[in-house]
């Protein structure tokens, strides 16, 4: 079973689910749709660490667990911290388990939320994360720059397909430039404005909207438009993050 906080981050990462929950019943479920054999568990939720927000406040109920067949199951009437991925959603909750740590690994947590205004226990734990990802992200841009935008201009209104990115072009008036080949002073950035699945993600520059921009090179005919693009829902963060990405590079 895994120890120590490393491996808390390791499967806050994994899990996007992830709570302290005493089990009831073995081989039993809560839901009739949910296959059940020896590592079925109906376990209840006494402690949300973190959840997708629809699932915040699962407290108080009991869900069903499939339980993972690389750890012991446990017994009836011991808690743990139980991190899943989501499986059935119907009148209860089924979940699949990612791992799993003794309840009292993720105490100080709990403890720490209490007492501060975190929504959840791993609220830091999912933001460090998240700085980490951001730092990666950025280390392979090719600009990052601060900056406000001064103007916002659609590219096309043609639709040519149920896909389609619908362009637009955002001015921002650079102050800082903290990566890349870029001068201080208005730059041209693509972005797609469009709703649909694949680009509903993308950053949605506003007009006098700061903060620190992300930018990628623009490729091909598009290049046209404007010298770069933001395509990753990392490419727009706030101004205080700069301080986090110079941190990262000392």
């Amino acid at each position: 079973m895994p120890e120590g906080p490393e491996d808390v981050r390791t499967l806050v990462r994994r899990a996007p689910l992830s709570f302290v929950g005493t089990v009831t019943r073995l081989g039993d479920a809560r839901l009739t749709d949910v296959p059940v054999d020896e590592r079925t568990a109906v376990v209840q939720v006494d402690t949300v660490l973190h959840a997708p927000e629809a699932f915040q406040k699962l407290a108080g109920n009991e869900v069903t667990v499939q339980l993972s067949a690389d750890l012991e199951p446990p017994a009836v009437g011991e808690a743990a911290a139980f991190f899943t991925n989501g499986m059935v959603y119907g009148d209860s909750l089924a979940v699949t388990e990612v791992g799993r740590l003794p309840a009292d690994d993720v105490q100080e947590n709990i403890d720490m939320a209490a007492t501060t205004a975190d929504a959840m226990p791993f609220s830091p734990i999912e933001r460090d994360l998240a700085d980490e990802d951001m730092v990666a992200h950025a280390a392979e841009a090719d600009a990052v720059v601060v900056g406000t935008v001064v103007g916002l201009e659609q590219m096309t209104a043609d639709q040519p397909s149920e896909h389609y990115p619908d362009w637009w072009r955002a001015r921002i008036d650079v102050t800082t430039v903290e990566q890349g080949q870029v001068e201080p002073g208005p730059l041209d950035v693509l972005y797609p404005n469009s709703l649909d699945f694949r680009w509903y993600k993308a950053p949605k520059p506003k007009a006098s909207q700061e903060g620190v921009w992300i930018l990628h090179a623009t490729e091909g005919e598009l290049r046209a438009w404007a010298p770069f693009q933001i395509l990753h829902p990392d490419d727009h963060q706030p101004v205080q993050k700069l301080d986090t990405l110079q941190a990262a590079r000392r």
